[in-house]
């Protein structure tokens, strides 16, 4: 197939696609929401193939704020076999969470659950308990899921912000189940809080004191 090249006007600016690979060049960057709209439907999987910044990240989610129902697009791409187009997904459906939980079930909130669990990449992870903890919690949350936050908290070979991450969902569960109250108060008062960063201890130290005072 040769290079094809489409040209075209928006609002008086410029813009010319390559067909073939997926690029554009602009007269006038700040304009990404007019770009958008030449792509209706977005192919939201190609999109995420390419060089991310949070600017376009952001630009994405604002597309999906403005076409609600093709979050669910977004969110099935978080499964993806191609990990690139995961975690990406991933970052786009945590900004999404963080303004509009309500747009996740019980049972996205599950499927997240179980990923976390399962994925070995990083990005991935954090991406998943980022979502999660900005979601209400199902009332039959996992056993597993819950111990697995544990261990995520407890681990030093754990990211810290994976062990904050853990530690916040584990203080929601507290709320939700004050039978775990005790336990995740015995695990952070036990802790040799030289084996741990001074960011986890800061958020070991603010936990503690809301599970104490509350």
């Amino acid at each position: 197939m040769q290079n094809a090249s489409i040209q075209t006007t928006w609002n008086t600016e410029h813009v010319t696609l390559n067909a073939k690979h997926g690029t554009f060049q602009t007269s006038n960057s700040s304009n990404l929401s007019n770009f958008y709209k030449l792509f209706l439907p977005m192919d939201y999987r190609e999109h995420l193939f390419r060089p991310l910044s949070l600017h376009f990240v952001d630009a994405l989610v604002q597309e999906v704020f403005q076409n609600p129902s093709d979050k669910e697009l977004i969110y099935r791409l978080i499964f993806d076999q191609e990990i690139k187009v995961a975690w990406r997904a991933a970052w786009a459906c945590q900004k999404i969470s963080e303004k509009y939980p309500e747009w996740f079930t019980n049972f996205q909130f599950k499927e997240l659950a179980a990923l976390a669990i399962s994925t070995t990449h990083g990005g991935l992870h954090r991406g998943c308990l980022s979502i999660l903890n900005n979601l209400p919690i199902p009332e039959d949350i996992s056993v597993e899921f819950i111990n697995t936050c544990f261990d995520w908290m407890v681990s030093p070979k754990s990211p810290i912000a994976v062990q904050a991450l853990s530690m916040k969902m584990l203080y929601r569960i507290c709320l939700m189940i004050p039978d775990f109250k005790p336990e995740l108060i015995a695990y952070l008062e036990n802790i040799d809080p030289g084996d741990y960063s001074a960011g986890f201890n800061s958020t070991r130290r603010n936990v503690l004191n809301l599970l104490i005072n509350k």
